[in-house]
């Protein structure tokens, strides 16, 4: 029955917000938005986000895997990034955890050791996504004051704090074992310019989705503000990577709807959320099918290998008896 309810509630909650959208917006008029010009106009800057963002997310892995001491170059960290897309769609833990399979099996480090390369920028893109949120409603005059005085510097704190936490000479006491786990590793090697490097990155790659968002707005020909749009934008982000829905769909509608509503009808709005779920699916899908032998390869060679060591372990236990 759990095993059941894990996979069933996600899509039954994707269907029922879907619902809920068909029954509250009319749907032909969301349809009549949406044209080859509108589609084409915004195709470009999908194009460039797509091989922009993968160039950023293939130079992060190649800097916090040479700081592990086993580097690989950039394209293979692009081709292992791309082979992830496919499940990055069905979720984002899915896509993580297929990347740290990935470099397990090319760098031959621990499985534990993987994940903190894949962990550390995790951690940095939720810090990045966050700080967008709270420095885009700092700015807006209603909200400034109190998330300047207090938000603000508790989000900086707890960054900081965490970092040297995990950073810091000192003898930490019964709190070194935490900070000795494997999955840290990555956040305690990593130099301090390399972090440096690796922050202004991903600050880089997660303005680039207000970036896309803008010219999605733009192909409508919807006119709104940089900075409410940047901090609708994180809370986006935040939403569509909430497990609770099938690989997003209904969430990720739902919250654009009414996150941006009043900046044109509901109906356009919808239009625009359909166009940019379906052009980041295509787009992402696209570079994970050229790539997927990759990680399909990588997948059957980790099953041969369990299952050759299932073998050993049963011949081991019959000699035993």
């Amino acid at each position: 029955m759990k095993k059941i309810l894990r996979r069933g509630l996600p899509v039954a909650v994707s269907v029922a917000l879907l619902a809920y959208l068909a029954w509250t917006i009319d749907l032909r008029a969301a349809l009549d938005h949406l044209s080859l010009e509108t589609a084409l106009r915004f195709a470009g800057p999908l194009l460039l986000w797509n091989f922009a963002t993968l160039a950023i997310e293939a130079h992060c892995l190649h800097r916090v895997t040479v700081a592990l001491g086993h580097g690989i170059d950039r394209t293979t960290a692009a081709r292992m990034k791309a082979a992830c897309y496919l499940l990055n769609l069905l979720h984002y833990a899915a896509g993580a955890a297929a990347l740290a399979m990935l470099l397990r099996r090319r760098t031959g480090t621990s499985l534990g050791e993987a994940a903190s390369a894949v962990f550390v920028i995790v951690v940095l893109d939720m810090g990045c996504v966050i700080g967008l949120g709270v420095l885009s409603a700092a700015a807006l005059p209603e909200v400034g004051g109190l998330l300047q005085g207090g938000l603000l510097g508790l989000l900086l704190l707890g960054v900081v704090g965490g970092f040297v936490f995990l950073r810091t000479q000192r003898a930490l006491g019964p709190l070194e074992s935490i900070r000795g786990l494997e999955v840290l590793r990555a956040a305690r090697a990593i130099p301090a310019g390399g972090l440096a490097e690796l922050v202004g990155l991903r600050i880089l790659f997660v303005a680039s989705y207000v970036g896309l968002s803008a010219a999605l707005f733009r192909a409508f020909d919807v006119e709104i503000g940089l900075v409410p749009l940047a901090m609708k934008v994180a809370i986006l982000l935040v939403i569509s990577a909430l497990p609770i829905a099938a690989a997003g769909l209904g969430t990720a509608q739902l919250a654009f709807v009414t996150l941006f509503a009043g900046s044109t009808s509901d109906a356009e709005l919808l239009s625009m959320s359909i166009l940019l779920s379906l052009g980041l699916t295509v787009a992402r899908a696209l570079l994970g099918l050229v790539f997927s032998r990759e990680l399909v390869r990588e997948v059957l060679a980790l099953q041969s290998s369990m299952r050759a060591a299932s073998t050993r372990s049963s011949r081991d236990d019959s000699r035993r008896r």
